[in-house]
């Protein structure tokens, strides 16, 4: 991931958070209004996984979701080996560097749930299609809290530095941007996760229908979904004013040219060994 966006952005990595907001609001409209156009599904809200679930949306929807997965692992990588190469400038402890170590496991692990998301449809693979979604917004909005964190340390050790006025500016707007930004994702996960609760459980205790008397609840749930989705790709964002420092990004590569520290081959050994049997001879004739 980090060859394929060095290779293809170079110098203007910032673009890839922009690009990745970009392509799954494109995606996300063009399944929803396919699904829709073809009555596939209801217009007002469905829920996301529901607009990719007939065809010709499915293969959309896998696609997009996919790409979008890589793309977000690519950024999550990115932040870690940005948040990396500061950490080393300023010799900060093994507890910061494990931190943001532990971000881009999150990160990856978030990634990978959007991947389940997008291959298995919630139609016909409900479990691993549930899981994959656990793990997208549930370790999402940890690993948005947890960049908040280093955020703050950044800026914090950036004002014991000589650093100039506007980036400590930057770094303040992009620290309480990353605040109200993970606030706002945990509250839209714990409204999504109570409403759809409490809509599967009225519904199975036969108490109405998404039609009629849990129409609230239902929208309730579906739009705090799509919200949820949209604030943690915003979050993305942030990444933005970090990436633009990036100076020069290389890819080193090294090959084993086969050099031995260790004895000759037995060919070598046999051949020393008859030179210095034959030397002594000469010296007596």
């Amino acid at each position: 991931m980090f060859l394929a966006a060095s290779w293809c952005m170079g110098r203007f990595m910032w673009l890839l958070p922009i690009f990745t907001l970009g392509w799954l609001f494109v995606s996300m409209t063009t399944t929803y209004g396919i699904a829709v156009a073809l009555n596939h599904t209801f217009p007002n809200f469905p829920y996301i996984s529901y607009t990719g679930v007939e065809v010709p949306e499915r293969g959309i929807f896998t696609f997009s979701i996919a790409v979008t997965a890589i793309m977000l692992a690519a950024n999550a990588e990115m932040r870690f080996l940005f948040v990396k190469e500061i950490f080393h400038e300023k010799k900060m402890n093994k507890k910061w560097k494990n931190t943001n170590v532990a971000g881009l496991v999150l990160g990856l692990i978030s990634s990978l749930g959007l991947l389940l998301v997008g291959c298995f449809q919630v139609d016909v693979m409900k479990p691993p299609h549930y899981f994959g979604a656990f793990l997208c917004f549930v370790i999402a909005i940890v690993y948005l809290w947890l960049q908040t964190v280093i955020t703050w340390k950044l800026r914090h050790v950036a004002q014991k530095e000589q650093d100039g006025k506007v980036w400590r500016a930057i770094r303040k707007f992009v620290w309480i941007w990353q605040i109200l930004n993970s606030a706002a994702s945990t509250i839209l996960l714990i409204l999504f996760s109570v409403s759809k609760a409490t809509y599967k459980m009225q519904r199975k205790l036969n108490m109405g229908t998404k039609w009629d008397t849990l129409r609230g609840v239902f929208l309730l749930s579906t739009t705090t979904e799509w919200l949820l989705a949209f604030s943690i790709m915003f979050f993305v964002l942030t990444f933005i004013p970090g990436f633009k420092r990036l100076k020069d990004i290389k890819v080193k590569v090294t090959l084993d040219k086969g050099e031995k520290s260790g004895p000759p081959p037995n060919g070598e050994q046999q051949e020393m060994n008859d030179r210095e049997r034959l030397q002594p001879e000469k010296q007596e004739v």
